[in-house]
């Protein structure tokens, strides 16, 4: 087997690494040769805590102890011993990551890969894909060391602030002339000042404190009266929804019923119905029969022909033993082939209303004159069409035209 070409790309990117890790060096010498020392490091949380409480009970010791430290640091000595250490651990943390970074990728290529010798410089190949496990570690020494950097820049930020504040403290003291007991006092007075002004400040956060303390209890009450209300219109949704389900309920089965009697009754109504359709049926037969029977009959026929001929005989010669009259005169509206019985019985009611009328009129002449009605005068109709009371030489008339009635009728048809 040949592993040649793997050995030659792994020990081209140790060399690269070690190229990369000697150019850092070069760089973190001339930055540490133009930047200050760096600060300490941060405390552990828990110092860190116990420094804070110190101060807050003891601020005036750890003026004097940051007093006395930033006067220690301010030796040059001091400060030359703090960048060695600096240099030192900052080397030491470059070392741990390429030894870190030179065992990862060991357990890629291979263990024994440090015993070889370095080959000739080569071209450099395409990196490699790291595995996930090693990608997930080179993740958290990023995290660590960002957070690491983060907090090297508080603790500058502090720092700064400390020195400012001695800075400000010093210069008081040089421009006024004041021994160590006068730059006490003089900062135990800037420290009740300020902690007057924390007394100010603590008063008015209480009294923030306590208006969103009653904000907060008006705030809980209102809720609790709005939940309380609004599981309350719950319950009355709740009653209306179920009792409006039952009445629906009640209401479909209601018309159903009423649906189902109608129904019912539609269906016997309907069998009445078709009863009396055949009933009607079976009577319209029978009545067509008689009428055909009855018009069949020849008897009947010839009678009803003869009639209406004797009828037209009867009205021809009252036409030409009246010439007088006209065609449209009342007294031939008594010719049962023109009127009908209904108009003879209207007729009949009239004249007996108008003779009860004139019935009643005399009564009241009678009862106003004292002397009784003369009788009605009975005017005599037509007479014996032969006795006339005419000059003797007058010629015969000329008969009259049929009548319109007669011209109206069937004839001797009798249709």
């Amino acid at each position: 087997m040949n592993f040649a070409a793997p050995l030659n790309d792994n020990a081209v990117a140790v060399q690269q690494q070690q190229q990369q890790q000697q150019q850092q060096q070069q760089r973190d010498q001339q930055l540490q040769r133009h930047q200050p020392p760096p600060p300490p490091p941060p405390p552990p949380p828990q110092q860190h805590q116990l420094q804070q409480q110190a101060a807050r009970q003891y601020p005036l010791q750890q003026f004097h102890q940051q007093f006395h430290q930033q006067s220690a640091l301010s030796h040059p000595q001091q400060q030359q011993l703090n960048q060695l250490q600096q240099q030192q651990q900052h080397h030491t943390q470059l070392q741990q990551l390429q030894q870190h970074q030179f065992a990862a990728m060991n357990g890629i290529n291979g263990a024994n890969l440090a015993a070889m010798p370095a080959p000739a410089p080569a071209p450099a190949p395409a990196p490699a894909p790291t595995p996930a496990g090693h990608q997930a570690e080179l993740n958290y020494i990023y995290g660590m060391v960002e957070e690491l950097s983060r907090q090297l820049a508080d603790n500058r930020r502090v720092t700064e602030d400390i020195v400012s504040g001695l800075g400000r403290v010093r210069n008081r003291a040089r421009s006024q002339g004041l021994a160590n007991d006068d730059l006490i006092a003089s900062a135990s007075d800037d420290i009740s000042a300020d902690r007057q002004n924390l007394d100010a400040l603590v008063s008015i956060l209480s009294e923030a404190l306590e208006k969103a303390n009653h904000s907060r209890d008006a705030n809980a009450n209102l809720l609790t009266q709005y939940a309380n209300a609004f599981a309350l219109m719950l319950k009355q949704f709740h009653e209306y929804k179920a009792k409006h389900v039952a009445d629906v309920a009640a209401w479909h089965g209601s018309y159903r019923a009423q649906l189902d009697e109608a129904r019912q009754e539609n269906s016997r109504l309907r069998e009445q119905i078709w009863a009396m359709q055949t009933h009607a049926g079976r009577a319209n037969d029978s009545l067509r029969g008689f009428r055909r029977r009855y018009d069949d009959d020849a008897a009947r026929w010839a009678r009803r022909v003869d009639d209406t001929a004797a009828r037209q005989e009867v009205r021809f010669w009252k036409r030409m033993a009246m010439p007088e009259l006209d065609d449209d005169d009342p007294y031939w509206s008594a010719d049962d082939d023109v009127m009908d019985a209904a108009e003879k019985d209207r007729q009949r009611e009239l004249e007996q209303r108008a003779a009860k009328e004139q019935l009643l009129d005399s009564q009241a002449e009678l009862e106003h004159d004292g002397r009784p009605p003369q009788p009605p005068q009975l005017v005599m109709l037509g007479g014996i069409a032969m006795q006339r009371d005419e000059p003797v030489g007058r010629a015969m008339p000329i008969p009259p035209p049929r009548p319109l009635s007669a011209a109206s009728s069937t004839g001797s048809t009798g249709q």
